[in-house]
């Protein structure tokens, strides 16, 4: 077996490939790859605390916040002090940001696209439970 024949090196590979696509989609935008995600899951959790941002999206506290300032002083997000925790900030879309969050889900329907057509519905399942698998073996 070579090292391109590697689950670890198959997985960089796909991910790799997938963000770079993605990356150079949503910079049309002004926004990175990471950022539309995070906007994302914004859009289903709103109000949520940073760090459960942090654990939703699979990333580091530092990364995070990085982007929250960005998006903030791009008048995208905004951050308020939990009522229960002071020291907690919750996250919001502005109205804005709920339009550009709206926007590039439109714009990336081809993306999105592709990825699902690539497998088979059994495939597709065959992977989830496998990705699903990987990452619980890793934590």
């Amino acid at each position: 077996m070579t090292v391109d024949d590697t689950i670890p090196m198959r997985l960089r590979q796909a991910y790799l490939t997938m963000h770079r696509v993605a990356q150079a989609h949503f910079a049309e935008f002004g926004v990175t790859v990471d950022q539309y995600v995070l906007l994302s899951v914004l859009s289903e959790a709103e109000g949520i605390i940073q760090t459960e941002l942090s654990e939703r999206m699979s990333s580091d506290a530092n990364t995070i916040g990085a982007m929250l300032r960005l998006l903030e002083q791009k008048k995208v997000i905004r951050r308020e002090a939990s009522k229960n925790d002071r020291r907690a900030l919750r996250v919001y879309l502005t109205a804005s940001g709920k339009r550009l969050q709206k926007k590039l889900v439109r714009h990336s329907s081809q993306i999105h696209q592709t990825l699902e057509t690539a497998l088979t519905p059994r495939k597709k399942q065959t992977l989830m439970k496998g990705l699903k698998e990987i990452t619980q073996a890793l934590q």
